[in-house]
């Protein structure tokens, strides 16, 4: 194409939209178009980012879809300079353009979150062990005032405040990077008389789901090593808050990590655990693991809501089994 910069043009169409589409569709044209531009060696692309009437935040959605296609994992940026554009440059026909102005540094704040959360997401076993993990948190939240950090790693603190935790971590306590690590990360704003509300997330932090004595077989245990996507979700929730820092929001994030491993002192079926809430929980399948991981620190949680401003709890985990099974395929 002779009528723009370096002679190259990617139509990146979404297609037509229905009113049963919603805005994947941008998402969706904005990754492939970029995954193109970047196999035919594009290294400062420009994306022209055109305001799609059906979807409010289609712009956004669009910028959001072009960055996933940049994202290079977190061990391949380690052991090598990886980086697969020198810039990239944004384009839309507005003439508001203080609105798209806004748009792009929410892209970028939400992006910035999301690599920090998938750095957490797809690292290895070991890379991304609890200890490590514990290590990546800290050093992502340097020097951020609005942000407080506390890492619980004792192991007799766990066993008293986490017991349900501590169970499913029984078998890997024999290797000290893989044992239990409870972190508490707090966002406060700058001036907290503005909160109006107070979020509470816990995050499923499985780093390697074996199944433990319940364990997979037929290679069902291949990728479990993400089963920590939903203390990965949490770390980057509150990542974004640290860089958008909305006046008006607490929020307290518990990543729960841990590893279900198989051995001697696994934790085993019909087992009788005493919860930290007092209830009494009989192990069924230690396969399902993750509803344990997060019990206790979402009792916790419940506990400490009740001196909070309009608080919200929530779990995030990585239950793709169950959720196939209630609601099908195409959801879970």
């Amino acid at each position: 194409c002779d009528y723009v910069s370096g002679g190259r043009l990617i139509l990146a169409p979404t297609g037509k939209i229905t009113p049963y589409h919603d805005a994947r569709v941008v998402k969706e044209a904005a990754y492939k178009g970029m995954t193109r531009a970047l196999d035919a060696g594009a290294k400062k692309p420009l994306l022209v980012v055109q305001n799609v009437i059906p979807f409010p935040d289609g712009q956004l959605v669009c910028i959001l879809g072009a960055f996933e296609a940049l994202y290079i994992p977190l061990q391949m940026r380690e052991r090598e300079n990886t980086r697969n554009f020198i810039k990239i440059g944004l384009h839309a026909e507005e003439k508001r353009t203080e609105a798209f102005e806004r748009v792009v540094r929410n892209a970028i704040a939400l992006e910035r979150a999301r690599v920090f959360a998938r750095d957490i997401a797809g690292g290895d076993p070991e890379r991304m062990a609890p200890a490590r993990i514990v290590d990546y948190v800290k050093s992502s939240f340097l020097e951020d005032s609005n942000i407080s950090i506390t890492v619980v790693d004792d192991d007799d603190a766990i066993a008293e405040d986490y017991p349900l935790l501590a169970a499913v971590s029984r078998a890997a306590n024999r290797v000290d990077r893989h044992k239990a690590r409870v972190v508490e990360i707090e966002y406060k704003p700058s001036d907290v008389a503005r909160v109006t509300e107070t979020l509470m997330l816990v995050g499923k932090g499985v780093t390697y789901d074996t199944g433990g004595a319940d364990i997979k077989i037929s290679g069902k245990m291949a990728g479990m090593a993400r089963d920590k996507c939903g203390a990965a979700a949490v770390a980057g929730f509150l990542k974004a808050c640290s860089i958008l820092k909305p006046p008006h929001l607490k929020v307290i994030g518990v990543l729960c990590l841990c590893r279900n491993s198989v051995g001697e002192d696994s934790y085993v079926a019909d087992e009788l655990i005493v919860s930290k809430s007092g209830k009494t929980v009989r192990v069924t399948n230690t396969d399902a693991e993750g509803r344990f991981a997060m019990a206790d620190a979402l009792y916790k949680l419940s506990e400490i809501a009740m001196s909070e401003l309009n608080p919200h709890l929530y779990t995030i985990a990585t239950l793709t089994g169950h959720a196939r099974a209630s609601y099908g395929n195409y959801t879970a």
